[in-house]
């Protein structure tokens, strides 16, 4: 059969030796179906990669790579068609062109339902009821689209859907028989599960599949059959459909699980405050290493100078700078050790005794009321050099707040995916805007000269390194409350 096509802006021309079809893409339909095909794919890698070793996962994910091209062939018959052709010319046959559309519209009406079915198989349960039949089942379920495929011939696929009515009777009846059989065992594999939590499983998931595979199997194999042309291209906002479907995976995933895929969020700051003081540290720590070790040398040499002399005092200026050298140096130290990447040094740590050895170091000697309400038994997977510091700089924070009758509470609890650490003081508190810059590097609310601001900016990213976070709440004259939560896979009750 001759055959030629010339693209007229959103229509192909297609002329035939039995006559002249012209078949319309509709205004936009050629941006619909690359977006079509590209979130038919993602929904099809998000099924395989939930959970690979799920077998219906797998099958459902082969399911939409198959539909996947049904969309694809059309994007390549308005879109890369004519585009090749207007780069190549007529050096390339346009027999082929139809013959790859062809074939991949073969294996779409051919083998997208009978998967489908298979995966509809699984749901009811047979695997494990039967599998020998089951076996069986998919080892033939394929022989009636490859008989037909000796009468339809694969790469004719396009002409037999022009001028062919028989061959959308026959397929409508295969692929609707095929639908059909697919809802009724989906329906009734929900409706004979005894399992509470694999019912609601498999309703969200006959909830995600079934609407898509429905729209297609009426907009294709009933539309097509009846001769509906104005309504030929009522299947791509099938794509709608899927979105919704894909929208709805994504949120089952994060609220409660779906098809072995739990989603979790967690909030962090970008870009990383402490990645900028970090650059900084280094040009700031070089500087004033260098001045302070030339001061240093120059009060040394003054001080010598002055003792040599009838006046043996030294001047108390001379002191003042001394100091200022010390605490620049101090300064210098601790911006480099808190700024620093974080390089995590993981292995099971008991959480008592690291809060033990940090409230040692933190209140050596000091009349606090303290009460730890801490399992014993619990164990963080961390780096137990920086936890350690992270907990006595907010011991050391909370005991700078309160004053007589002082008293800090450390508890602890499991709390859904977290295990939230609790640090509570009924010292002085702050007020809304400091606490808005507790965490902020510089931020400091202490005029000491030796708090810098940088303890409780090193305690966020040391969380955040874990994959936790920290949070703080507090009233002016009642106290404050220090929250770490940390994940709980990196927790347990007990290790062995």
């Amino acid at each position: 059969m001759n055959k030629s096509w010339v693209r007229i802006n959103r229509s192909v021309l297609c002329s035939y030796s039995g006559g002249i079809r012209i078949v319309i893409a509709p205004l936009g339909g050629e941006a619909l179906e690359s977006v079509f095909s590209a979130v038919i794919v993602l929904f099809a890698l998000l099924f395989y990669f939930s959970n690979r070793g799920s077998v219906i996962n797998r099958w459902c994910a082969f399911y939409l790579a198959i539909a996947s091209i049904g969309v694809i062939k059309e994007a390549f018959l308005y879109q890369a068609m004519p585009w090749i052709t207007s780069v190549w010319g007529s050096t390339i046959d346009e027999n082929i062109y139809f013959g790859v559309y062809s074939v991949m519209t073969w294996i779409s009406y051919s083998f997208a339902n009978p998967v489908i079915f298979i995966v509809s198989l699984y749901f009811l349960g047979l695997d494990g009821t039967n599998p020998r039949l089951l076996s069986i089942i998919k080892a033939t379920i394929c022989i009636p689209a490859i008989v037909l495929s000796f009468i339809y011939f694969p790469v004719r696929f396009r002409s037999y859907q022009l001028e062919d009515r028989m061959f959308w009777v026959v397929y409508c009846i295969y692929n609707l028989g095929l639908g059909i059989a697919v809802i009724f065992l989906m329906l009734k594999g929900i409706i004979i599960e005894k399992s509470a939590s694999l019912k609601r499983q498999k309703t969200m998931l006959a909830a995600v599949i079934l609407p898509a595979s429905i729209y297609v199997l009426v907009t294709i194999f009933v539309i097509h059959p009846l001769g509906l042309e104005r309504w030929f291209k009522a299947w791509q906002w099938n794509v709608v459909i899927v979105f919704i479907s894909l929208l709805a995976f994504i949120f089952l995933a994060f609220k409660s699980g779906f098809m072995g895929l739990k989603l979790s969020a967690q909030i962090y700051d970008w870009p990383s405050e402490m990645d900028l003081v970090g650059k900084a540290a280094d040009y700031t720590s070089h500087m004033l290493k260098n001045q302070t070790s030339k001061m240093e040398l120059c009060i040394e040499q003054l001080k010598l100078q002055l003792a040599s002399g009838e006046n043996m005092e030294i001047p108390e200026e001379i002191a003042i700078l001394s100091r200022s050298v010390s605490a620049l140096k101090e300064y210098t130290d601790r911006m480099k050790r808190h700024s620093q990447a974080i390089r995590l040094l993981e292995e099971p740590c008991n959480l008592s005794e690291m809060i033990l050895e940090a409230t040692s170091a933190s209140m050596p000697g000091r009349g606090v009321d303290l009460r730890v309400n801490i399992n014993d038994d619990v164990y963080w997977v961390c780096d137990k050099r920086h936890m350690t510091e992270v907990f006595a700089n907010i011991f050391k924070n909370a005991l700078e707040a309160i004053h007589e009758n002082g008293a800090v509470e450390i508890s602890g609890s499991f709390d859904k995916h977290v295990f939230l650490l609790r640090i509570t003081d009924n010292g002085v508190g702050m007020s809304g805007d400091e606490l808005k810059s507790m965490f902020a590097p510089y931020f400091t609310t202490k005029s000491t000269g030796k708090n810098f601001g940088l303890g409780l900016a090193y305690c966020k990213n040391v969380i955040t390194k874990h994959g936790g976070s920290i949070s703080a709440k507090s009233n002016p004259g009642k106290g404050t409350a220090v929250t770490i939560a940390f994940p709980v896979k990196r927790v347990a009750e007990s290790f062995r």
